[in-house]
């Protein structure tokens, strides 16, 4: 059984009748968290129309169609997903125009943005033209982290499926089993479901280093120390020099600001710092400031995606939060 028929057996099931009948959309938005297996349900599909011999509706994983879905390299499965913050209308354009050839080998092709919530305003409205105009025997997927972020022209001419996010504890109890720290383990199996991205964060020095970090920042801001500002150079940047390292520090920050506000309300909710004393101490503060607080963390990470700088997104948010 491959990964994501474990992670999302009801979405494997449903696509593979849907597929069956003939009934496949020419649109699908694929929203979910962060390992929730977005992309590997594009890639599964993917598979399943091109597959050469598929079992019980199911693509076979062994054919020549199969591995060359699997390896990136098959011509009528476009993948784009830039590394970059944005993408951006040039992007979506060279997409475009490669949907406007025929399928090299047959009459199915499939087309993938990874991280849509990225699509620049531009991008959107040039994406558009496609569902005005669809083409017979193509599939467009958008995975996304924030469908809300998307334009409503786009969400409303695609079906949206929403992939469900698998129990925290399921997540931790697998790290533990296979030697992870259980503190580290719950707070990387907070940030993302699928279990190989989350053991290697939760083995990760790196890891470990930034979620001290970001404790000892939320151990300032609790106090309203001056001193946190001057943390942001000296000590966050070091450790998140890379985009995917700065979206990982924002994201921690705000999961510090989520489990304070369960704890300031006495929710008994998965938590992932536990009772970790600068949350504790976090919590100490009005629900007011805790929900502005994690909405201002919030309304960062937009900031960083949208080519505002990393130490400019924060500084101007650890303001905030020391104002606050």
């Amino acid at each position: 059984m491959s990964t994501i028929e474990q992670l999302q057996p009801t979405l494997v099931r449903q696509f593979s009748q849907i597929i069956g009948a003939g009934n496949l959309s020419a649109a699908y938005i694929f929203a979910g968290a962060a390992g929730t297996g977005k992309a590997a349900l594009a890639q599964w599909l993917a598979m399943r129309l091109l597959c050469l011999a598929p079992k019980d509706g199911r693509p076979c994983g062994e054919c020549a169609e199969c591995r060359r879905v699997m390896s990136g390299n098959h011509p009528d499965v476009v993948w784009l997903n830039p590394d970059a913050k944005s993408i951006k209308v040039d992007d979506v354009r060279a997409m475009r125009q490669e949907m406007s050839k025929t399928g090299v080998e047959g009459n199915r092709r499939v087309f993938v943005i990874e991280g849509a919530e990225r699509l620049t305003a531009g991008a959107e409205n040039s994406l558009l033209k496609y569902y005005e105009e669809p083409v017979p025997g193509m599939t467009i997927i958008l995975t996304t982290t924030a469908k809300n972020q998307l334009l409503p022209t786009i969400r409303s001419r695609a079906q949206v499926i929403n992939f469900k996010t698998p129990p925290v504890s399921g997540v931790r109890d697998a790290l533990v089993a296979k030697g992870a720290d259980e503190r580290l383990a719950t707070i990387a199996a907070s940030l993302t479901a699928d279990p190989a991205a989350a053991l290697a964060l939760a083995t990760d020095e790196q890891f470990a280093k930034r979620t001290a970090a970001v404790l000892q920042l939320v151990n300032q801001l609790s106090k309203k120390d001056a001193t946190a500002f001057v943390a942001v150079q000296t000590t966050l940047l070091p450790l998140a020099k890379t985009l995917p390292e700065q979206t990982q520090t924002l994201a921690l920050l705000g999961l510090a600001y989520a489990d304070a506000l369960n704890q300031h309300y006495h929710i008994q909710a998965p938590r992932a710092f536990g009772n970790d004393l600068a949350i504790l101490a976090l919590a100490e503060a009005t629900s007011k400031q805790l929900a502005t607080g994690l909405a201002a963390v919030l309304n960062a990470s937009i900031r960083l995606s949208q080519n505002v700088t990393f130490q400019a997104a924060v500084e101007a948010l650890v303001l905030q939060l020391l104002e606050g």
